[in-house]
């Protein structure tokens, strides 16, 4: 029952990173920039730890299916980066300040993969 309702708040979690900006508008490209520019703080934090979460299952999965076994290695990687550096917030907005025109989820994995590795 704690995995499924686990598992469950994970996914509804990865599904709200794709989910656009209050007041962002269908043509509007949903990039690094229109997140920092429409997004209130509240609704970004939960935004980037969505993606952050969604990075750290589908880790688990490649590596655990690659291993044939559980492996909670890079998922442990990626959830300590995030939620352990009471900075990450800070060196995630300037990196959406320099890769701006980029997709939030791409940036967040360029830093994991430099932190974590693949």
């Amino acid at each position: 029952m704690a995995n499924s309702i686990r598992n469950t708040a994970i996914a509804a979690l990865f599904a709200a990173s794709f989910v656009p900006p209050i007041g962002a508008r269908a043509d509007t490209p949903l990039n690094a920039a229109t997140v920092l520019k429409e997004m209130p703080p509240n609704e970004f934090a939960v935004y980037i730890a969505g993606i952050v979460e969604g990075l750290a299952y589908a880790r688990f999965r490649q590596d655990s299916a690659a291993a044939g076994q559980k492996v909670e290695t890079g998922m442990t990687c990626i959830r300590r980066w995030y939620f352990d550096d009471p900075q990450i917030v800070v060196t995630i907005e300037k990196a959406f300040r320099k890769y701006a025109e980029h997709y939030p989820w791409v940036v967040i994995a360029a830093l994991v993969k430099q932190e974590c590795g693949e």
